[in-house]
């Protein structure tokens, strides 16, 4: 059996995802709120061993990212317990099967949507020669090794005008009135975990 079969212990995760061994325990404990479900194997008794799956390395990475960049603990949960539509049969969170996208980003607003979730993925391949939507612009502008980007909009995003990119209202029609909008490199999180396993 190899080690994604058998699952990757607490220590194991938080060397992957750059965090304490005791916050991966505490995240995935009944105590805090269950941040972190285990994929593998989860007792729900105090004390238990607990086992993740590379999928669980990911979303501590996330956790971490987004509670260093303010979010509440709530929020995360939230965002984490979401259930995403796959992207081309995979999963975004899974490391280990790849997406077949050039990008793939969270992207989270403020205030949040009263019609749909506060946040959705998105992901592509990027065209440098014709950026179809403000996102791709986002991803081409910044590169791809940012982990998380805060755009403030004080009037609220909207299309672009000038110049006009012909997918805005498709890929970023829920941004529409976004005062805060931040994008997560999901992509980038999946390729750094995917490399120390």
């Amino acid at each position: 059996m190899n080690r994604r079969e058998l699952g990757y212990r607490a220590s194991e995760v938080a060397k992957a995802a750059r965090v304490l061994p005791s916050t991966v325990r505490y995240w995935a404990g009944g105590w805090s709120g269950r941040l972190i479900r285990p994929d593998i194997e989860d007792k729900r008794l105090a004390g238990s061993r607990k086992l993740f799956s590379a999928r669980n390395i990911v979303q501590v990475r996330i956790a971490q990212v987004l509670l260093q960049a303010g979010f509440t603990r709530a929020r995360v949960a939230k965002i984490l317990t979401r259930r995403w539509p796959r992207a081309g049969g995979a999963d975004w969170f899974d490391p280990l099967h790849p997406l077949g996208l050039e990008y793939a980003l969270m992207v989270i607003r403020e205030p949040p949507p009263r019609s749909t979730g506060e946040a959705f993925m998105s992901g592509d391949d990027l065209k440098p020669e014709a950026r179809r939507s403000w996102l791709e612009a986002m991803v081409g502008a910044a590169g791809p090794d940012f982990e998380l980007l805060r755009v403030d909009f004080p009037d609220g995003w909207r299309p672009q005008v000038q110049p006009r990119l012909p997918e805005d209202a498709a890929q970023c029609g829920e941004l529409t009135g976004a005062r805060v909008i931040w994008l997560l490199n999901v992509k980038k999180l999946r390729d750094e975990i995917r490399k120390r396993l």
